[in-house]
């Protein structure tokens, strides 16, 4: 995990696709399918925070696109989208003026149509909550004693 990303964001991100993970589960016949519907389905909001949201949409802005272009592909969806959303923005009423940064701040919490992650992600969220490596609090049973056995004195 970088260390300039948000923690809350990050653990809402997980929140939302463990979700997203128990609607997929209908359906799907096995766990991959079931993180690749999960991950492809629509998201609360964008997972990302204001600040680096900002820095990457602001050269979009002024017409550059390089830097953007440059990302993996789900990020770089995910950043075009966010654009998209913040000229949108943008031209509504209660943003005409208003600085882009302030509009960005907006703009991550809109709904995203997709997790904007690879269905790998999801799996390991699952693998650390099972190994209790990701505080659960309650998400779903700590799987501490399961399978393990006690040694005999």
């Amino acid at each position: 995990m970088r260390r300039d990303k948000d923690y809350s964001i990050q653990r809402q991100m997980q929140d939302d696709l463990i979700k997203a993970y128990c609607k997929a589960c209908d359906g799907a016949w096995t766990m991959q399918e079931a993180c690749s519907k999960a991950v492809k389905m629509p998201a609360p909001r964008f997972y990302v925070s204001p600040k680096t949201a900002y820095l990457m949409i602001s050269p979009m802005v002024k017409g550059d696109f390089e830097k953007v272009d440059l990302c993996i592909p789900s990020k770089r969806r995910m950043y075009y989208e966010l654009f998209e959303v913040v000229t949108r923005l943008s031209e509504k009423r209660d943003f005409i003026g208003k600085s882009l940064w302030y509009i960005v701040k907006f703009a991550v919490a809109q709904p995203a149509s997709e997790f904007f992650v690879k269905p790998h992600a999801l799996y390991a969220i699952r693998q650390n909550m099972k190994k209790g490596r990701i505080e659960d609090d309650g998400r779903q049973g700590r799987h501490e004693n399961k399978g393990i056995r006690k040694k005999k004195k």
